[in-house]
């Protein structure tokens, strides 16, 4: 492993071409998904539930590999992974531009899309995996958060090309996303060490045989692991199918301007993440994630309040600072109540969780909205009580946990 005391240059230089690959892939893969759910519905008229079924199969299983992926991660490293995943979604990007573009069958495009969903989940626990090694415990929220930066670049820049691709035609997208994951393959190839202690070090990770390690025993974990599947569930539904729906038959704003809304929260994750950090030093990941709760708890309060764009402007720019609070303050969390042999194994495990929860966003959203289509503004006023109520339950579990996980260090989460 790569100490980031004594190796700050390399450390530095690993984050930057990690960033470097999530911009180039995000940039091609992140609209797929939006296109994706026009193609099938306008092309193959496909009917809404047959779309979120699909994207629901492709969260689902997510789950197994997760939890084997992970496994995999400790037993073989890091760097095998993250050169090998870009190219595997390279050629399936690319075998659905084929199918696309000659306007073929669509149970083969379904089943690609399908297993696109397990292999990207891995991918991101692979670059968790790699930061977690290369950073100490104070510098893990800028190493994520600069991911998370890079990413967003490379998604404003890829929903312009997408959507000025996919007026030529839907499949001509695809070709984005394959040079996207062979130019981020290369980076890692040329550029990413091996970062596992148990390989650089030349022992194996402890082992129960062959068995898949599941941190079941971790009740602490599990807790928090569920915990934050379930609260992002809710918090996240701004990303979900319920806000365009919303915001255009309730506030009768045009897409455009459901879109600058989106455009939005990508600018101050961008230009805004970095202050946050900086603003935030001294204060543990637990409190940045009660914190944020709080701000997305306000401002689901305010979109219930008012119809007027300008403040529902300002409070998506609220919304994302909860969001800059609380996204990378979770995956650090995470990665610290991890073993540091067994990192691949509990982030796996935790996205598998997030895999068996997310998937149901859409349609909850969605029936939510149609549940009080009386009156609204009521789904995002029990949004915002749901986000109140995890920040309680998070505070009391983070108070009565930490006396008893002194001994660890991991108090001072």
């Amino acid at each position: 492993m790569i100490s980031s005391k004594n190796n700050g240059g390399s450390s530095n230089r690993i984050i930057r071409n990690l960033s470097l690959g999530a911009f180039v892939r995000d940039a091609g893969q992140y609209v797929i998904w939006v296109i994706m759910t026009v193609y099938l519905n306008e092309v193959r008229s496909l009917s809404f539930i047959d779309i979120g079924i699909i994207f629901m199969l492709a969260g689902l299983v997510s789950v197994p590999v997760s939890i084997m992926g992970g496994n995999l991660l400790d037993r073989f490293g890091r760097r095998s992974m993250a050169v090998v995943i870009p190219w595997i979604m390279c050629a399936i990007s690319f075998s659905l531009f084929l199918l696309l573009y000659s306007n073929s069958e669509i149970i083969p495009i379904i089943g690609l899309f399908i297993i696109a969903g397990p292999i990207q989940s891995l991918q991101y626990v692979t670059m968790s995996s790699i930061i977690s090694d290369v950073t100490s415990n104070a510098e893990r929220i800028s190493g994520f958060s600069a991911l998370r930066i890079a990413s967003n670049v490379g998604i404003g820049v890829g929903l312009v090309l997408g959507g000025f691709l996919s007026q030529l035609n839907y499949s001509y997208v695809f070709l984005m996303s394959v040079a996207g994951y062979a130019v981020e393959g290369t980076i890692y190839y040329l550029q990413i060490p091996e970062t596992s202690k148990s390989i650089t070090s030349g022992y194996a990770v402890p082992a129960e045989g062959n068995r898949i390690f599941i941190p079941y025993r971790d009740g602490f974990f599990i807790a928090i692991a569920i915990m934050t599947s379930i609260t992002w569930f809710f918090t996240g539904m701004f990303e979900s199918a319920l806000t365009p729906l919303y915001m255009s038959s309730v506030n009768h704003y045009d897409t455009f301007s459901i879109t600058m809304l989106f455009a939005i929260n990508t600018a101050v994750v961008i230009f805004g993440q970095r202050p946050v950090n900086l603003l935030l030093t001294k204060i543990r990941d637990s409190r940045r994630i009660i914190v944020g709760l709080v701000l997305y708890a306000t401002a689901y309060m305010v979109f219930a309040g008012s119809s007027v764009y300008l403040i529902i402007g300002l409070a998506v720019v609220l919304l994302t600072i909860g969001e800059n609070m609380t996204s990378p303050a979770t995956e650090s969390l995470i990665t610290k109540i991890a073993p540091e042999d067994k990192r691949g194994a509990y982030l796996g495990f935790n996205s598998s969780i997030a895999s068996l929860i997310n998937p149901f966003r859409p349609i909850f959203g969605t029936v939510l909205l149609a549940a009080t289509v009386q009156t609204p503004s009521f789904s995002w006023v029990a949004i915002s009580l749901i986000s109140i109520g995890f920040a309680i339950i998070f505070l009391m579990v983070f108070r009565s946990m930490s006396s008893e996980r002194k001994d660890s260090g991991l108090n001072q989460l």
